[in-house]
């Protein structure tokens, strides 16, 4: 295929990079020599918080004594003698063999589902900074392994059928427009519920009951494959049974629920709690004023006096799944990101929630970053209070932390104010163009002061460029230490 123009673009590129010098390191010599001792340091690991822009640097040690007595519980994990991966990659291939044979997936499908050179699912631990002792959360990297794609290609088909209960939260949005005109009378509470260790307690018969009955109750999911039901569920079935993974190099089995890490598993927990909710709530002898959910996290509103009653109900509803409970604390109660509060005519106000353990850490402005990425984090953190904060006092405070937060990361004022400002769409005027008129596209790792002109250079020819993170960051330091390799 010609592309018109293509020599005269090739000859600016290559005098860019004949004109460019390699920009200066961003740190000094003594914080590149810290890092790098802190990571030849085998005794130490370096982990991103659960929750949080926190790093925490943990104990070898403590850290494999947290996440063994995670796998010491012999209801939930049990080691297994040999790696199975083998056995399931064959198990797998006649399952695919089956769905070819009966023209359920093409010859294409088969190939691209067919597992090849397949890696171990991995277990990790990050710490849970916002509770007592700081416990893990385990994580199953799956990446490469052999249900990597077969769960991406179920997630794909099942995905749509969330959130058709109207109780479920999309985003902190929705959560935003459900409750800000809500009314709460005096002999009522805020509240919040939590599952607790929700992936882990679900069982695979209870997912693919709460699978089979939306996929029967909503067949949109037919415009998106020609497997049926029970080819679906065939795949999801063979997804949820191959939770294994190795720590240590020892292997083990997950026998509850699905491993946090998988790209299904978000969906099943929420197909599950949807089916899950609709039987509690039906059932409830004092149904809440109001229950609306994300994934396991709930807001509710209800009668003071049937909390416990009410407790005690869905704790009974099934004997895996237990409920923790988090009243409100001076009439205000968290949920997800957003901070509630009872005003005292009943009315209620939202603001933008941080937990005690948030360190305000963002993106520093001296980081090797396109400058956009550092303008999408003043319009993300402003676009959020500007939809989030309900009263003008409140969102004027909200925008005062968030400036002197990103302050303290290098920010100028300027920046707030041509991060937010609307600016005119470009035209080109030369365009580098296929022979079918299609316009060209591009992505370059992000260098500072030579991404930038390839880009205008790129733009003039009509070539559409995004600009990916640099691998000079020195976040990628830490990064390479977050799936730590014992």
């Amino acid at each position: 295929m010609v592309i018109r123009g293509a020599q005269e673009l090739r000859a600016k590129v290559a005098n860019t990079f004949k004109s460019s010098r390699i920009p200066q390191c961003n740190i000094s010599r003594e914080e590149r020599l810290a890092l790098t001792e802190l990571k030849n340091d085998d005794s130490i690991l370096i982990l991103p918080a659960d929750k949080g822009r926190s790093t925490v640097l943990l104990d070898r040690d403590t850290y494999k004594e947290k996440v063994n007595a995670l796998l010491n519980d012999g209801k939930i994990y049990s080691r297994l003698d040999k790696d199975p991966t083998q056995q399931y990659k064959t198990e797998l291939k006649g399952i695919l063999k089956d769905l070819k044979g009966e023209s359920a997936i093409d010859q294409s499908l088969y190939y691209k589902l067919s597992p090849t050179a397949c890696d171990k699912p991995k277990l990790y631990g990050l710490p849970k900074i916002h509770k007592k002792d700081a416990p893990l959360r385990p994580i199953v990297s799956s990446i490469g392994s052999v249900t990597n794609d077969i769960a991406r290609f179920v997630a794909d088909i099942i995905s749509p059928l969330v959130g058709k209960s109207e109780h479920h939260v999309q985003n902190t949005q929705d959560s935003v427009d459900l409750v800000k005109d809500l009314h709460v009378d005096e002999d009522e509470s805020l509240v919040s519920y939590d599952v607790s260790a929700l992936f882990t307690s679900i069982l695979i018969d209870s997912a693919i009951v709460a699978i089979k009955r939306a996929l029967e109750e909503d067949d949109t999911w037919k415009n998106r494959t020609y497997l049926n039901i029970d080819q679906v569920l065939k795949l999801l079935e063979f997804c949820l049974s191959i939770t294994y993974f190795v720590f240590d190099d020892q292997f083990y089995k997950q026998y509850h629920g699905a491993a946090m890490g998988s790209a299904y598993s978000p969906l099943v927990a929420n197909l599950f709690m949807e089916r899950f909710e609709k039987e509690a709530l039906n059932s409830a002898p004092c149904p809440p004023k109001i229950w609306l959910r994300y994934v396991d996290d709930t807001f509710v509103v209800l009668k003071t006096d049937k909390i416990q009653e009410f407790t005690d109900h869905i704790n009974n509803v099934d004997t895996d799944i237990k409920f923790t409970i988090e009243p409100e604390n001076n009439k205000q109660l968290p949920f997800l990101d957003i901070l509630i509060t009872r005003k005292e005519d009943g009315n209620l106000k939202v603001q933008v929630y941080r937990k005690p353990t948030h360190t305000d850490q963002y993106l520093h402005f001296e980081s090797h970053h396109p400058l956009q990425h550092k303008f999408g984090v003043v319009k993300t953190l402003f676009h959020r209070a500007d939809n989030i904060v309900t009263e003008k006092e409140d969102h004027d405070q909200e925008l005062s932390h968030i400036m002197g937060a990103l302050s303290r990361c290098g920010y100028k004022n300027w920046t707030f104010s041509n991060a937010t400002q609307k600016k005119k769409p470009k035209t080109n005027s030369t365009a580098v163009t296929s022979d079918s008129g299609f316009k060209r596209k591009t992505l370059l790792p992000y260098v500072k002061r030579v991404s930038a002109k390839l880009k205008r250079i790129f733009g003039t020819y009509s070539v559409q460029t995004a600009l990916n993170r640099s691998v000079l960051s020195v976040n990628c330091l830490l990064l390479r230490r977050t799936s730590p390799r014992l």
